[in-house]
């Protein structure tokens, strides 16, 4: 007799049209889950303003994916009500409140007092509407398994009150750390103290845990070591169907040496990590003008495109805004070589951008700059290139300008282990999460 179809219900605040890395991680298992025997559906939120809007991953989810959108409370969500929305991506929050001061006042003191106001997260106004609309659907829906994907961290407090409210085992899916996550430090103890009851709450209620490394699975099992095996390691991972042949990107120079770098520096990644040792490398004539470039694929701040004026770099360095992932896979996949950008600091050895699986994809070499942590280990691990400790720009300036010597040599050198790779790609990956989710509804 044919299985029955399990239904699972993912909860993701970030899902199409809102594109970026948020949405990555929701828009493939809704992709890839119907194939292992699953029918997901999607509660998220109701689009507002946004950094970047993607509507080709739209594209992505099969068509009979029931999509349910709630409400919030959110301020930017609020304020995207007031304003035309946009017909394409968006441009960086920095950009826009140029054009729009008032908008660009609210956002910055917005920031500023969110970490006091808004437990756990700024996303905290969707927690009423997304449950009411959880307990809803997944009532009428016979939904068999909630699955929560931070961030927000208030993903998981929805799941946790619909899996009290319906009694539907609940797995809360961690792509990022909690009370561990340095880039988002609660203000005062009374702040860290309410966030390590609510992790711990999530973490002992739910029926399954699981993590994007084995160093984010390592920080949540902490003092739980009886339920070790409720807690496993589901990759990032990349989708071999997105880098199917296509057009070939633009390229100004083709003769040049291309290096790619695709994400966002955020607040704590200086673009002057990498930035001021490839300048270095031009002034000392170890690259000579001309011969390379450094695109930076993806939104930016101001800072970036700052760096780039205060260095003089505008002729060597090609800032493309945010692009449809489309179009950043067909950049990956011209490049010479692949950048990934990790700042030191607490925090910084649970940190595995997401782009650097589809890096692995994209079959470039990579190299790496950062600290000891996953991310080193990972591109070692799978000799997908060299790493450069960020803490030394002589050795940066080292890394980019041997790479540059070997591009002229012939190439430069790349001999991954291509089964390892396959290893994180989502068939793999949403394999390893079936079998998982079969034996919490087996349990």
């Amino acid at each position: 007799m044919e299985e029955r179809e399990r239904r699972i219900l993912l909860v993701s605040y970030y899902f199409p049209p809102l594109g970026g890395v948020g949405a990555f991680r929701a828009v493939k298992l809704a992709g890839w889950l119907p194939r292992f025997g699953w029918r997901p559906s999607v509660l998220t939120v109701r689009a507002g303003a946004y950094y970047c809007i993607d509507p080709t991953l739209e594209r992505q989810i099969p068509p009979e994916t029931a999509v349910v959108h709630a409400e919030s409370l959110d301020p930017f969500r609020l304020f995207g009500r007031l304003r035309r929305p946009a017909a394409s991506s968006a441009p960086p929050r920095a950009a826009a409140a140029a054009r729009e001061p008032l908008f660009g006042r609210l956002a910055r003191r917005l920031k500023a007092v969110n970490p006091w106001l808004s437990l756990p997260d700024n996303k905290a106004g969707w927690y009423p509407f997304a449950v009411r609309e959880g307990k809803r659907f997944v009532r009428r829906e016979s939904i068999d398994l909630i699955y929560t994907i931070n961030v927000p961290h208030t993903s998981h407090l929805i799941g946790r009150a619909i899996h009290r409210a319906t009694g539907v085992p609940w797995v809360a899916d961690f792509r990022d750390s909690w009370s561990d996550n340095y880039d988002l430090l609660p203000p005062t103890a009374f702040h860290r103290a309410w966030n390590r009851r609510m992790e711990a709450s999530v973490l002992d209620e739910a029926n399954g845990v699981t993590a994007v490394n084995d160093r984010i699975r390592e920080l949540l099992l902490r003092g739980r070591p009886e339920r070790a095996d409720r807690f496993v390691v589901v990759h990032n991972g990349y989708d071999p169907e997105d880098f199917a042949p296509g057009p070939p990107p633009p390229r100004s120079g083709a003769d040049r040496f291309t290096m790619v770098f695709v994400g966002t520096f955020h607040r704590r990644t200086d673009p002057g990590l990498l930035l001021e040792p490839y300048r270095d490398c031009l002034r000392s004539g170890r690259i000579p003008a001309g011969a390379s470039r450094i695109v930076i694929v993806g939104a930016q701040t101001g800072r970036t495109a700052e760096t780039v004026r205060r260095l003089g770099l505008e002729g060597e360095v090609e800032l493309t805004g945010f692009l449809p992932h489309r179009e950043s896979v067909a950049r990956m996949a011209a490049a010479d070589l692949l950048l990934q950008v990790i700042a030191d600091g607490p925090g910084a050895d649970q940190i595995v951008s997401g782009k650097l699986y589809e890096y692995m994809a994209a079959g470039r070499p990579v190299l790496g700059i950062g600290p000891e942590g996953e991310a080193r280990a990972m591109v070692r691990r799978l000799r997908l290139g060299s790493w450069a400790d960020v803490n030394r720009p002589d050795h940066v300036a080292a890394a980019i300008a041997g790479a540059y010597e070997a591009h002229r040599s012939g190439g430069v050198p790349y001999d991954p282990d291509r089964e390892g790779i396959e290893e994180m790609s989502f068939p793999r990956q949403t394999g390893k999460l079936d079998r998982f989710l079969r034996s919490i509804l087996d349990s």
